[in-house]
């Protein structure tokens, strides 16, 4: 195999590795790579509300509460789940948070 070769197959998959597979696994990919498993669980409350929780409380307003909930992810907010306020996560891009936020809404289709 020649020089110009292994850097082409270098390239293609380097690229391939950058496009998520489905907007499932991208969200799943963001909420672990975010670190969001430190306050949130899917079924469980940890410091923060279970994901199954959440969608079973909006899921229902999905067109809605997905921005509502991503500028949340980003931004932070309280009083919706008791004391313990989100706090802002500087880490986490408004389209980042955007899927994240519909993926845990979507659960609630699937229930």
């Amino acid at each position: 195999m020649n020089a110009i070769t292994r850097i082409a197959l270098a390239l293609c998959a380097s690229f391939a590795a950058c496009l998520p597979a489905t907007a499932q696994d991208s969200a799943v990919d963001l909420l672990e790579v975010k670190r969001c498993y430190i306050c949130h669980e899917m079924t469980q409350t940890i410091i923060g509300p279970p994901y199954a929780a959440i969608a079973a409380r909006h899921g229902q307003r999905r067109d809605v509460m997905t921005e509502v909930l991503a500028r949340k992810i980003v931004n932070g907010g309280g009083g919706n789940w008791g004391l313990v306020p989100m706090v802002p996560n500087q880490w986490v891009s408004l389209d980042e948070a955007r899927t994240m936020a519909d993926w845990i809404l979507s659960l609630n289709a699937e229930q």
